[in-house]
Formats: structure tokens, sequence, C-alpha cells
């Protein structure tokens, strides 16, 4: 079954929840690791009469990490989420994260172009979440191309990206490159977007299998990237996935997913609050190498308690997102 036909049974159902099989969830294994395309199961539920859902709380670490190697960064990560009540209410909260290339210092240049630049193109924009998302990128690819053009030490510059608009329950998704979306729900771990790479085209047509590609020796090559051309055409989600409580989002470099394994990712965001999850799954590239720079951003989703339980300090006001951000340069 095609990627884009899985993963539109994933996020949106027909009617019902699909069945559940053994193991995995029902979805497709690669190798020794954790399903990576998502399928039917663990598919947002259809609507009912009962109650709505209580409202949902974000609780977002970023993090970026020179690696072991690097002598400097060209990793950029950011979030951010409007103080005006109206923006935020229409447009929620972005999660960036995006990996530079070039000669020189024009990697980061790429990174930090794009990390700027898509949330000022998001929030002004007039369409919905999803588009607007999807144009963003595009737009900032097209600034850091003519940004390369006019300077011949940025020549070759370019970044991958995935950025998130999560508008609670909503979560909309937009990248280039290899950068990657992972969710954590329940006992599944699930890779919701598609490398743009070369060795990711030959899976897709059957040539080699997500295994083989994993230890491939042309991985890393991309075949599309912000910036690397005039014009783009971003990969984005039309419709918008349906967070749940207890949800985690995983979006990182592939300094993190080249190294770590997805079951060894799934074990440490399953088990660990989230922000020393984020430095331990930067620990466990590192003790792999830590060959590339290493940008991890996990975002739990939270259920707010609304009664304290007995003998447990009320608290007063609840954020409605709590946020930690660390930049190693």
């Amino acid at each position: 079954m095609p990627f884009w036909e899985k993963l539109v049974r994933f996020m949106f159902p027909q009617g019902e929840e699909a069945p559940k099989e053994e193991p995995g969830n029902g979805l497709e294994e690669t190798g020794d690791a954790p399903p990576v395309i998502a399928e039917a199961a663990a598919a947002t539920p259809a609507e009912s009469d009962e109650a709505p859902a209580p409202a949902l709380e974000l609780e977002i670490c970023l993090q970026s990490d020179l690696g072991s190697v690097r002598a400097n960064n060209e990793d950029r990560g950011v979030y951010e989420r409007p103080s005006d009540p109206e923006v935020a209410a229409a447009k929620g909260t972005l999660v960036i994260v995006a990996d530079g290339m070039g000669g020189a210092s024009a990697g980061e240049v790429a990174s930090e172009m794009a990390v700027r630049s898509i949330p000022d193109h998001y929030y002004n924009s007039k369409k919905g979440p999803g588009l607007a998302l999807k144009e963003a990128l595009e737009t900032a690819s097209a600034e850091i191309h003519l940004a390369a053009q006019e300077d011949p030490e940025l020549r070759g510059m370019g970044t991958t990206c995935v950025a998130l608009a999560i508008r609670t329950p909503e979560l909309y998704a937009a990248w280039v490159g290899d950068t990657r979306l992972y969710l954590l729900r329940d006992d599944g771990f699930y890779q919701l977007t598609e490398d743009h790479t070369v060795v990711g085209e030959m899976v897709r047509k059957g040539i080699i299998t997500h295994e083989q590609a994993r230890n491939h020796e042309e991985r890393n090559v991309l075949s599309l990237s912000m910036g690397g051309r005039p014009e783009i055409t971003a990969s984005y989600w039309e419709k918008p996935m349906v967070l749940r409580g207890g949800d985690r989002l995983l979006v990182c470099s592939d300094g993190l997913h080249d190294l770590v394994g997805d079951f060894e990712m799934q074990a440490i965001i399953a088990v660990t609050p989230t922000h020393p999850a984020v430095q331990n799954l930067i620990d466990a590239a590192k003790r792999n190498g830590g060959h590339d720079n290493i940008t991890v951003a996990l975002v739990h989703v939270v259920v707010p308690k609304t009664e304290p339980e007995a003998g447990e300090p009320v608290i007063e006001e609840v954020r409605a997102t709590r946020e930690v951000s660390v930049n190693l340069q």
C-alpha cells in the first residue's frame, strides 16, 4: 500500500476504528524496528455523541547539540506561540526544526533563515493553517535560494525542515528533506513524514526495503531541500491530525534518527519525562558516534487535571503551553 494511502487511513479513519493486530498495532514492521509508516490502527476515533474531549495542553522541550565531531552547529530549532490571543487561537503554536547544509557557515545561515522566516510568513498568512504552513516553507526556501545566489560564499546552501502548527486538538505538518516527525501513541511509534531522499525514492519504488535503506551509503543524499532550487513544493497535510491526551510528538534532525533506532527512541520517550527524555535522546546519539549535529523537539500533549488529588497542592494558574528551549552553538 502506498505511503500516502497508509498515512491518510491513519489520520482520517472512515467511520470506525480499525481492528488492532499483534504485534505492532496492525502496522507494517521494518526489520527489527517498530512500524515507521502509520496505517489504520491507533487512528483517531470517529465522532460520537459523547461529551467533548477536555482541553489539551502542550509541554514542549527543544534542544540542539553540536554532537561529538562537528565544530559548528548547522541545526536550528524554534517554537513560537503568539501573545495575541486571536492569532494564537487561529494559528496555534509553531514547532520548527531545520538542518542546514553548505560550505563554511552557509548551512547555519540557511537553517537560521528558515526558522526566522517561516513563523513570519505563517502568522501573517490569511489562509488556513495547513496551506499557510506549506506556503511559508516554500517562501522561505525561495528567500534562501535568492540569498545564496547573491553571495558567492553562500552558494550551495540549503536546509531540511519540519514545521508543525498545533492548534489543539489539531496538528498540521509541512516538511522538506529528511528531518522527521514521529508520533508515540499508546504502544505504537510512527514516522509521520516521508524523507525527500534518493534512498527514500528507492524504498517507495520497491527497489530496496526500509531495513536496507537504514544502512544504505547514500541514505543522506537529498532529493529536495529548501534553497536548493528557485521554487519547491513542500509536502504537507491538507487536513489536520487530531491529537489525543498522552500523545508525544518527536521532531528531529538526522543527527538523531541516523544513529538511534526506532525502538530505542520509543523506549526513551515512553518512560521518561519530556525534558530529560530530550537529553537522553541526544546522549544516545552521541554514544553511537555523534557524527552530526543533533536537534530534538519533543511535544507532550497533556490533559490538565481538573481537580487536585487528596494532599496535592492547588495550582492557581496553568499556562496553555509549558516550554523549555536550549540551543547550543
